[in-house]
C-alpha cells in the first residue's frame, strides 16, 4: 500500500509539473491599456464589439489623445481596441514621458491606434513633430511604448526631416570651466631688470 501511495505521489508530482510547464509555455495575456474616454456630437453603438462616432471627435486613453472627424472602434479581443479616425486632419498627441523622452504630435488623414501591438499608423500627409524635430511622409508607425518612429515615403514620395539641434549649453557664473572655448593663457613676458649688473 505505501507503494501505492509512493506512485501516487509521484503522479500527482509530475502532474502538477507538467501543469506548471504547459502554463508557462503558454503565451503570455495581452495587456489592458486602461479606459478609453470618448466625446462626440453622434455616436452609434452595435453591441461591445463595435461603435462608430461622428463630429468633433476626441478620444483620451493612457495619454494620447487622438482628435478628427469620424472614429470608428472595434474591440477584437477582450480588453483591447482598434481605433480607426479619419479627418481633415486628424490628430495625434502624445505627451513627454518621465525618461525624458519629448512630446509627440502628430496629424494625417488617417490614424489607426491598436492597443494589441501598442502601435499608432498614420497615412495620408502626414506631418509629426517629436520635440523640435520635424518629420513629413505618407507612411508613419509610431510604436508608443518604445517612442520610436518609423517612416515610408511610399510609391515616388519621400520622407523629410528636419533634426533641431540642442541649443548650446550656457555656463553658470562661478562654474568650472572644462576648457572648451577658453583662450589660452597670454605667454609669460620677460621684464628687465633696472638694476646694474
Amino acid at each position: 500500500m505505501s507503494r501505492r501511495i509512493d506512485v501516487l505521489k509521484g503522479s500527482l508530482v509530475v502532474a502538477l509539473l507538467g501543469m506548471t510547464l504547459v502554463g508557462a509555455a503558454a503565451p503570455a495575456p495581452e495587456r489592458l491599456r486602461g479606459p478609453i474616454k470618448i466625446t462626440a456630437q453622434r455616436a452609434e453603438l452595435e453591441h461591445r464589439e463595435y461603435a462608430l462616432y461622428r463630429g468633433k471627435v476626441r478620444m483620451e486613453s493612457q495619454g494620447i489623445v487622438l482628435t478628427g472627424d469620424r472614429l470608428e472602434l472595434r474591440q477584437p479581443a477582450k480588453g483591447q481596441y482598434e481605433a480607426r479616425l479619419t479627418g481633415a486632419p486628424a490628430h495625434l498627441d502624445h505627451p513627454g514621458d518621465a525618461k525624458g523622452g519629448p512630446p509627440v504630435s502628430a496629424s494625417a488623414a488617417t490614424i489607426v491606434y491598436d492597443t494589441r501591438s501598442a502601435t499608432v499608423d498614420l497615412s495620408g500627409g502626414v506631418q509629426l513633430a517629436r520635440g523640435p524635430d520635424q518629420l513629413t511622409s505618407n507612411q508613419v508607425r509610431y510604436n508608443l511604448d518604445a517612442r520610436r518612429i518609423t517612416a515610408n515615403g511610399s510609391g515616388t514620395g519621400q520622407v523629410q526631416i528636419t533634426i533641431t539641434p540642442p541649443p548650446p549649453e550656457k555656463e553658470t557664473p562661478g562654474a568650472v570651466n572644462s576648457g572648451q572655448n577658453t583662450p589660452a593663457p597670454a605667454p609669460a613676458r620677460r621684464t628687465r631688470s633696472l638694476k646694474p649688473r
